[in-house]
């Protein structure tokens, strides 16, 4: 224990320093830009996980190993953590409004607890955490009272990035018939105007407070926004007579949402948005990992006991970096309605969960490993005709999953939406067997499934074929049989061999019964 430490050797005088290190991901390992109270602990569960080992695959076909701090890095991950909010997306569309709410250090309430003491705000990050959790929960409970129109999804995330003041980014998405259309549309919830000062001066000290960027440029040349001598939020805006749409759907306001500003006295943003490229702002830091920080205990030079063995180099620690805000474990995302992951097999290949003394007749025996969630689908088919009408993505937005009973049930409330997890095409039945159930409604076993035009294909890959789900690798047959004429069979082999490890055909085993004898 530190204190223990200090209680032992009351001589020490050190103090603590953050050392900012370029060989590290600055993402995770950038100093504080304000003054907040954190915990830092040494080495951390993480360190049990080294660097990881990431290797791509390029065009050429070759592999490489890279670094987390490739460029490419980051992009490559967005197909694989976003995935949840695609599923939200594929539902409702893109979202309708992007606003950010900061927690603002100010609130009547953080001043009436601080009023008899002396700290500063910053000195109680845990009232300032709790509150804004509040207020944040306050803002998404108005999807409920139609502030923004019918609202079918929420999404956020929770920044904090070392800067004191946990600040929210929000997605909305709303229902077709309070969909934005038009600059009109847009005034109705958005506006750019500084309130007038006589008439609510409520509203005008707010938004004075809370959302003027600036003094900067000319002015204030020294302000962090400032970046080779222009401001890099692009500010002063260009004065606009009314509210316009440039070609990329960002808007150019005419005249910020004041009703929420006044409701909870805090910087709100509200931006209309047409495209996705807020999803991939909203989770760009889901996977930069925990902030961490590297620190040194060093001799404070003002002391008079300077102890001559302290050897500052050695004296260094890599930390795990924690805000009040994960202390009190709140949700760092968000997302509603939820989304439900939905397993699936093929025939007679559920998991079946054991303990490791149990008989093996007795596992086998057991009713519960025969019935699964998958198929608990086939068996809830048979007993509702709702269920017939829906696909197995679809099914959660109607019935719910009792783990207990291990069966399907009408839903009597709430709403959830559905995935399918993720097949790679190197799993050949399974990945031909998801693709076939965005397709078929209300199939009782599995031969429904691989069923088209009442005739039971042997395989999900023909089943798929069947139904036109497939390319009929014209293209590639083509290319074999122009490359007869002028190629070896050498070279006809690695040609097919590409196309296999590439999973290019869609019916590989037909293309090498056709052209066996020209690879002979």
């Amino acid at each position: 224990m530190v204190r223990d430490c200090f209680e032992e050797n009351p001589q020490l005088d050190l103090k603590l320093r953050i050392i900012g290190t370029r060989q590290h991901d600055a993402r995770q390992y950038n100093l504080p830009s304000s003054s907040e109270v954190a915990a830092l602990i040494v080495g951390d569960i993480g360190d049990a996980i080294d660097n990881r080992d990431i290797i791509v695959t390029k065009k050429s076909g070759s592999l490489k190993r890279i670094s987390e701090l490739h460029p490419s890095y980051t992009p490559l991950q967005y197909p694989l953590f976003i995935l949840l909010v695609r599923i939200v997306i594929r539902w409702f569309g893109y979202p309708d409004f992007f606003i950010t709410i900061t927690c603002n250090p100010n609130w009547p309430e953080v001043k009436r607890f601080l009023n008899d003491t002396k700290l500063n705000s910053e000195d109680r990050p845990d009232i300032l955490c709790r509150l804004f959790k509040l207020k944040l929960d306050a803002m998404i409970k108005l999807k409920d009272k139609s502030l923004f129109g019918r609202v079918q999804a929420v999404v956020y995330t929770i920044e904090f990035q070392k800067r004191g003041l946990p600040h929210a980014h929000i997605c909305i998405f709303l229902h077709p018939g309070s969909k934005i259309h038009n600059s009109k549309d847009v005034d109705k919830f958005i506006s750019a105007e500084i309130p007038n000062k006589d008439s609510d001066p409520d509203l005008y000290k707010i938004v004075s407070d809370h959302m003027i960027h600036g003094p900067c440029g000319d002015a204030n040349p020294k302000c962090t926004c400032m970046v080779n001598k222009r401001c890099s939020k692009n500010f002063p805006k260009i004065f606009n007579d009314e509210t316009t749409v440039d070609s990329n759907g960002f808007q150019n306001c005419r005249s910020i949402q004041q009703d929420s500003n006044k409701k909870f006295q805090a910087h709100i943003n509200v931006e209309w948005c047409n495209q996705d490229g807020s999803i991939k702002y909203l989770f760009k830091y889901i996977n930069k990992g925990p902030n961490r920080a590297t620190i040194s205990l060093v001799q404070n030079n003002n002391g008079d006991n300077q102890d001559p063995n302290l050897d500052e180099i050695k004296a260094f620690y890599d930390c795990r970096y924690v805000s009040a805000w994960r202390i009190f474990a709140f949700d760092v995302h968000y997302r509603f309605p939820s989304v439900m992951r939905l397993a699936f097999h093929l025939p007679g290949e559920q998991q079946v969960i054991y303990g490791a003394n149990e008989d093996i007749e007795d596992i086998l025996n057991k009713k519960t490993n025969a019935s699964s969630m998958f198929t608990g689908w086939f068996e809830c088919n048979k007993k509702y005709s709702l269920a017939k009408t829906l696909t197995y993505a679809e099914f959660p937005t109607k019935y719910v999953w009792k783990k207990q009973g291990r069966k399907w049930e009408p839903r009597q409330r709430g709403f959830a939406i559905g995935r399918v997890h993720a097949v790679p095409a190197a799993f050949d039945e399974a990945y031909y067997l998801r693709i076939l159930l965005n397709k078929v409604k209300g199939p009782k076993c599995f031969e429904d499934i691989r069923t088209v035009d009442g005739v039971v294909c042997e395989t999900f890959r023909d089943a798929c074929y069947k139904r036109g789900l497939l390319d009929d690798d014209k293209e590639y047959k083509e290319a074999i049989e122009k490359a007869s004429h002028t190629s070896t069979r050498y070279y006809l082999r690695n040609l097919f061999a590409t196309m296999l490890i590439t999973y290019s055909l869609s019916r590989p085993h037909f293309c090498l019964g056709k052209y066996l004898a020209t690879f002979s």
